[in-house]
């Protein structure tokens, strides 16, 4: 009886250990297979990140080197519109600012300035300098009260002679200091010198288109511009702008009109 459990026990524990080796194949077998579809399953992921990632990439290449210079060239040509519209702006009765109208002012010395100027005014008084000319600034912008003080100040002047009534004073008045609003000193594109010296006055007469200034207030224009002539004072219109006019013989408010007219596409 013995015997035969011996022997029986023997091919149960093979038969056993046989069966625990299949388990442990297939649990192994079981185990790597779904490690291996997890591998895969993140492998397409990571390409699916690698591939969207590039194509996020080269659209943002293709706004940068392509679309974005054309944008930055469209709104270069609007800046651009709107920086002749300012340049030839023309201020007066008919034309009057906003009592709120700031330019985009900058200091110049002891003055501020519109800042479409102020390279040109540098580079026109270095010039000047380097000719042993001194070039006096003395007048710059002016703001919507100040201009209306100038005004007041001058309006006092006229009346305070008998010989001027109210209505002539003030016409009188406007044709030297335009009353708040209607003065392109407000713009900053007006620029008043110190012409004491002949020299001062000589040179700018002669140079000051190269630097795109005009004379702004010329003598033969008053019935024009319905102020009096200036010698001192000199408008900002931009070195072409300003070649032109001289040219044509024009002031601000004849070169204005003209190009209104479409004559020529500035």
């Amino acid at each position: 009886m013995s015997r035969w459990l011996a022997e029986y026990d023997k091919k149960s524990y093979k038969s056993s250990k046989k069966r625990r080796c299949q388990a442990i194949n297939a649990g192994k077998t079981g185990r790597i297979k779904p490690i291996g579809k997890l591998k895969r399953k993140i492998t397409i992921i990571v390409l699916a990140i690698i591939i969207f990632t590039a194509v996020v990439i080269g659209v943002i290449s293709l706004y940068i080197f392509v679309i974005s210079p054309n944008s930055a060239e469209r709104n270069n040509e609007t800046s651009n519109s709107e920086r002749t519209d300012e340049l030839l702006m023309v201020v007066n009765k008919q034309n009057q600012l906003d009592k709120d109208y700031v330019p985009q002012l900058v200091d110049y010395k002891n003055l501020k300035v519109n800042a479409l100027l102020f390279n040109d005014l540098m580079r026109m008084c270095d010039d000047a300098k380097s000719d042993g000319i001194e070039l006096k600034v003395v007048s710059g912008y002016v703001s919507f009260d100040e201009q209306e003080k100038l005004y007041n100040a001058k309006l006092r002047e006229f009346l305070s002679n008998p010989d001027y009534t109210q209505v002539r004073a003030e016409s009188a008045a406007q044709k030297i200091e335009p009353q708040a609003g209607c003065s392109e000193a407000q713009t900053g594109l007006l620029i008043g010198f110190d012409l004491s010296d002949e020299h001062s006055a000589a040179y700018l007469e002669r140079n000051c288109v190269n630097y795109g200034f005009v004379l702004r207030f010329p003598y033969d224009k008053e019935d024009l511009t319905h102020i009096s002539y200036n010698q001192s004072l000199y408008r900002y219109v931009g070195v072409d702008n300003a070649i032109k006019m001289r040219s044509y013989n024009m002031c601000l408010e004849e070169y204005a009109e003209y190009l209104a007219d479409g004559n020529e596409n500035y």
